[in-house]
C-alpha cells in the first residue's frame, strides 16, 4: 500500500510540474508577443516575465524531484535506454536554460534595467525542448 501512496504521489507531483512548467511557457510566449506589438512594453506586462520565470523554475524543479522520485523508487534507477538518457539530457538543457533565464530577471529587477534583448530568444527554446523531453518521456513509458 505504500508503495501505491509513494507512486501517486510523485507521479501527482510529476504532473503538477508540468502543468507549472506548460502555464509559464504560455504566459511568456503571450508576454512576448504583446511586448513585441508594443513600442514598449507596459510595466505591468514586463512584471510578468519575473512571474512566468519562477513559476518556470518550480515547475522543472517538481518535475525533478518527482522525476528522480519515480525512477528510484519504482525502477531502482535501472537504465532504462537510449531514449530515457536523452530525454534526461534535453531535461538537463532545459533545466539549465530556465535557471539561467530566471537570474537574468532576477538581475534585471535588482538593477532595474530591462533585460536583455536576446532574452526572449533564449525562451522560445523551453517548448522545444520541453515537447521534445515530453515526446521521449511517452515514447520510453508507453
Amino acid at each position: 500500500m505504500i508503495e501505491l501512496t509513494v507512486n501517486f504521489v510523485f507521479k501527482f507531483l510529476h504532473i503538477l510540474g508540468l502543468m507549472l512548467g506548460a502555464a509559464a511557457g504560455f504566459g511568456a510566449m503571450v508576454v512576448a508577443r504583446q511586448a513585441r506589438r508594443a513600442a514598449e512594453p507596459s510595466p505591468n506586462l514586463a512584471a510578468m516575465r519575473p512571474v512566468f520565470s519562477t513559476m518556470a523554475l518550480t515547475g522543472i524543479t517538481l518535475l525533478w524531484l518527482s522525476g528522480l522520485g519515480l525512477w528510484m523508487f519504482r525502477y531502482d534507477f535501472v537504465d532504462l535506454g537510449a531514449a530515457y538518457s536523452l530525454k534526461l539530457l534535453t531535461a538537463l538543457v532545459l533545466l539549465g536554460v530556465i535557471l539561467a533565464i530566471n537570474r537574468i530577471n532576477a538581475r534585471a529587477a535588482k538593477t532595474g534595467t530591462p533585460p536583455p534583448a536576446w532574452l526572449p530568444k533564449l525562451g522560445m527554446t523551453t517548448p522545444v525542448l520541453t515537447l521534445i523531453a515530453m515526446t521521449l518521456g511517452v515514447w520510453v513509458f508507453i
